[in-house]
């Protein structure tokens, strides 16, 4: 039987002995106080599945493919999106299912034993708000309301952009959702210059500041930003993730 649970401690510390693997668990359950925890039988040594029925977004961290079959039986009906699943996890969950679609990720976290001072001959400032429709014209994953999420990651979480001659030219922030760094982007007359990469060096800096622990899912077909995070010191390849989407 599956159960709903808000966030304990059990659960907190079920999460961090996992590790890496779930940081972005960890990060939501911090930033959404009203998300829903669900487990099976009672027992978390089944894992957990962490989300929002309200938007359609859940996280899980659970092998038990039993478990995950009752969970989306539970649920209403229609487009279900998981966000960062552990490959292993996905690989464990996903045996008789067909997704809508996938985007395979490499996950990256900082080992805290670098210093991070890359050099740039330009001046960092924060991302303002008024950049957030800008910043969402060159994402990846425009979407409708994207615009707002970029607003409200610019205003809850550490950011970093770098302007030449007063243009927008390259910049880094963190999601509110997972803590998680990105968007990453250089606009293509900037590179080069290591603008990207000092974005993204001032903003893991802030994050370890703070006691957070700097981590990235960047999707696996994306060259130019795998090589860029591979530049970061400190920043490690920890795992592979997937996100993907489901008709329940």
């Amino acid at each position: 039987m599956v159960q709903i649970l808000k966030k304990n401690e059990n659960v907190i510390k079920y999460l961090e002995k996992t590790k890496n693997a779930n940081l972005n668990i960890l990060a939501f359950l911090v930033f959404d106080s009203d998300a829903d925890v669900y487990i099976c039988n009672d027992d978390i040594t089944n894992g957990v599945i962490v989300g929002s029925q309200s938007r359609n977004f859940f996280y899980v961290d659970t092998h038990n493919k039993d478990f995950f079959d009752e969970f989306l039986k539970m649920i209403p009906s229609g487009h279900k999106l998981f966000s960062g699943v552990a490959q292993d996890v996905a690989d464990s969950i996903l045996v008789d299912k067909e997704t809508v679609w996938q985007t395979p990720c490499k996950v990256f976290v900082h080992n805290g034993l670098m210093q991070l001072s890359p050099n740039s001959d330009f001046a960092i400032e924060k991302l303002t708000e008024a950049d957030a429709k800008e910043v969402d014209e060159y994402y990846t994953y425009r979407s409708e309301g994207s615009v707002e999420r970029l607003r409200k990651d610019i205003r809850l979480m550490d950011s970093a952009c770098i302007r030449v001659d007063s243009t927008l030219a390259a910049w880094c922030l963190v999601h509110a959702e997972d803590c998680s760094m990105g968007p990453l982007y250089t606009k293509e007359e900037f590179r080069g210059r290591g603008l990207g990469l000092a974005t993204a060096c001032d903003v893991a800096k802030k994050m370890i500041a703070k006691g957070m622990k700097p981590h990235a899912q960047i999707a696996s077909d994306n060259i130019a930003s795998l090589a860029l995070i591979n530049k970061l010191e400190g920043m490690e390849y920890s795992h592979d993730c997937v996100w993907f989407g489901l008709e329940n």
